[in-house]
């Protein structure tokens, strides 16, 4: 038969989803991580766009759809790495400013 009995509700343990989060805010990444992970994201992508553009110079292009997500891809990386730095550098300027 295609119809399935519904599954009782489970109750939640929230003592140990409390936990798990407990455990990522100590993992978290630091700001300087953040920046080289972004950095090295933006490199990967541009290397895999540079190629699609080469390719799609040459004829060699089979699949025009994936070379736009890379594209897309690629763009969206740069306008993230951008912003990120931006942001560096005007919380960097707002710190300079404080008065001591």
């Amino acid at each position: 038969m295609f119809i399935e009995p519904i599954s009782p509700i489970v109750k939640m343990n929230f003592d140990a989803a409390k936990q798990v989060t407990e455990k990522n805010n100590h993992a978290a990444l630091p700001f300087s991580g953040i920046l080289k992970e972004a950095i090295q994201n933006l490199e990967q992508t541009q290397e895999v766009a540079n190629q699609d553009s080469y390719d799609l110079a040459m004829g060699n292009v089979d699949d025009l759809s994936q070379l736009m997500i890379n594209s897309t891809k690629q763009a969206t990386a740069l306008e993230f790495t951008v912003q990120l730095s931006t942001r560096v550098v005007n919380a960097y300027k707002e710190i300079m400013q404080m008065q001591v």
